[in-house]
């Protein structure tokens, strides 16, 4: 409603004359008046366009008025409606009556024009009100949904770093550990290969030694990364340019594997404030990621745009089996791996703590189960 002025309002009176009378008053200050001789067409009317106010009488050819008025008021999904029953008798028991049936008002006939149009105004002021009221009310929900999960979001990172932090401490102690008894062991067995004469059966079975001492050397460098991530200067970056070389260097590994790519950057994206080498890391990371999940083949796409905060998201999508629910929920924790023995978990946890702890972005994923799987990156402009 725009205003008291030029407000719809249906009169539901069968009786012609009176009908004319109260139609002709108000269609003479400006407001738009139908008109329904029967309860069932008001019903209808109102239930093809709900207008700002109902003057009902009670006695209708179909069904009275009172009926009428708790099926308008049984509707809780239409905005609130005013009803002024316009009544014959003028007794208590058909005012209270209308009052229970839902009526805001009651006007006894025969009504004169100055009652009737100080009734129709208050009446239009009241749903102004509830109207105004409604909206705020609806705004101040929404407001307090939007806060909520804002402030569970933050206690969920909040969480996750310190579970992070934790971790990472145990990581490194772990790392320490290892590291010094494994640096004896692969020193040993170079000099032990190089004692060995030229041809000797010993020397592979050493060089299979030294293989899977270095994959345990290489498990401790991630730890160390993990645990004591180093710190990196940082410069404005094309993420264009950075993905565009991840994928020049497994194009093969890739077309070998039947995955093909879709690559959907935006020419102009604006630069981010990075460490080309974390963030190369990254993308590589999920890219891999994305490969390992599509064991027949399948599409690798890959988008990078400015959203609406103006920031740089970057979103990497498979055609895998998808991402379970209950992993869904561990998948950014450390040593929680889907590769089964062939991942270290320790990969999405660096991806993390990059992308959210070194260049205060974020970093999500959406995956339904057999639908494959986003991932979501965004970053910081350079001012």
């Amino acid at each position: 409603m725009s205003g008291l002025l030029f407000a719809e309002l249906l009169l539901v009176d069968a009786d012609v004359s009176s009908a004319f009378t109260m139609r002709t008053v108000l269609q003479n200050v400006g407001y738009i008046v139908q008109r329904a001789e029967s309860g069932q067409a008001a019903l209808d009317a109102i239930h093809n366009h709900a207008p700002d106010l109902v003057l009902l009488a009670t006695d209708l050819p179909d069904m009275d008025g009172y009926t009428v008025a708790r099926q308008i008021r049984a509707d809780q999904r239409r905005t609130f409606i005013p009803i002024i029953m316009l009544s014959n008798a003028n007794d208590q028991d058909g005012i209270a009556a209308a009052l229970n049936a839902g009526a805001d008002e009651v006007l006894v006939k025969p009504i004169s024009n100055a009652e009737l149009l100080m009734r129709v105004r208050a009446m239009l002021r009241l749903k102004q009100s509830t109207d105004a009221l409604a909206d705020l009310n609806a705004t101040l929900e929404r407001k307090v949904e939007e806060r909520t999960q804002a402030l569970e979001e933050a206690h969920a990172r909040l969480r996750h770093a310190e579970k992070l932090a934790a971790l990472g401490n145990l990581a490194a102690t772990v790392a320490h550990d290892i590291n010094n008894p494994l640096t004896g062991i692969l020193t040993y067995l170079y000099l032990m290969r190089q004692d060995l004469p030229e041809g000797s059966k010993l020397q592979k079975d050493l060089e299979l030694l030294e293989r899977q001492a270095q994959l345990i050397a290489d498990l401790v460098k991630k730890l160390q990364s993990f645990s004591r991530p180093p710190r990196k200067d940082k410069r404005p970056v094309a993420i264009r340019g950075l993905i565009d070389d991840i994928l020049k260097l497994i194009e093969y590994d890739l077309r070998k594997r039947n995955i093909s790519v879709k690559c959907g950057c935006e020419y102009q994206l604006p630069e981010v404030l990075g460490a080309p080498d974390q963030l190369s890391e990254v993308f590589m990371n999920l890219i891999i990621n994305a490969r390992d999940a599509m064991q027949s083949g399948g599409l690798l796409e890959i988008r990078a745009a400015t959203d609406e905060d103006g920031m740089v998201r970057v979103q990497i999508s498979d055609t895998g089996p998808g991402i379970a629910p209950e992993i869904m929920a561990h998948l950014f924790e450390p040593f929680h791996t889907t590769k089964g023995e062939h991942g270290t978990g320790l990969g999405l946890a660096i991806c993390y703590r990059i992308i959210v702890e070194e260049h205060g972005g974020e970093i999500r994923v959406e995956s339904q189960p057999g639908q494959g799987a986003t991932f979501s990156i965004r970053l910081p402009v350079v001012q």
